[in-house]
C-alpha cells in the first residue's frame, strides 16, 4: 500500500473513532436529558408548565437517540467496508469516499441541531419553577 493511502486510512479511521466518541457521548446527554424530564413530569404543575413543551422536547430526545443509533451504525458499515477493501487492494476506492462525504454532512449537521437542542433544554430547564 502507498504511503499516501495509509495517511489517508488513518485519517479516515481517526474521524470515524472521534464521531464514535461523540455520538456515543451525545447518547450519554440524552440518557440524562431524559432521567431530568422524567423528574419534572413527576412534579409538572399543569397552571405553569405546558405538557406539549415538556413532550415536544421529549420526543426530540427520542429523534436524537434514533438519529445517533443510525449514524453509529452507518459508521460501523463504512469503517467495514474500508476493511473489505483494504483486504481486496482497493482502499478508500470511490464509493468509500462517497460514503465517507455522506457521513462528514451527517455529522456535521447532527453536531449542529444537537448543539441547538442542547441549548434550548437548558433554557426549557432552567425557565421550570420546579428547578
Amino acid at each position: 500500500m502507498k504511503n499516501q493511502k495509509y495517511h489517508q486510512l488513518i485519517d479516515v479511521h481517526v474521524l470515524h473513532q472521534i464521531w464514535t466518541s461523540e455520538l456515543q457521548l451525545a447518547l450519554q446527554e440524552i440518557d440524562f436529558w431524559e432521567k431530568l424530564l422524567g423528574t419534572l413530569n413527576e412534579s409538572l404543575d399543569p397552571t405553569i408548565t405546558d405538557e406539549n413543551s415538556w413532550r415536544n422536547k421529549l420526543n426530540q430526545l427520542h429523534h436524537f437517540r434514533r438519529l445517533a443509533g443510525r449514524l453509529l451504525d452507518e459508521i460501523r458499515l463504512v469503517n467495514a467496508e474500508v476493511a473489505d477493501g483494504v483486504r481486496a487492494d482497493s482502499v478508500l476506492n470511490r464509493e468509500n469516499r462517497l460514503d465517507h462525504q455522506y457521513l462528514r454532512m451527517a455529522m456535521a449537521s447532527f453536531s449542529a441541531d444537537f448543539r441547538l437542542f442542547r441549548a434550548g433544554i437548558r433554557r426549557y430547564l432552567i425557565a421550570q419553577p420546579t428547578f
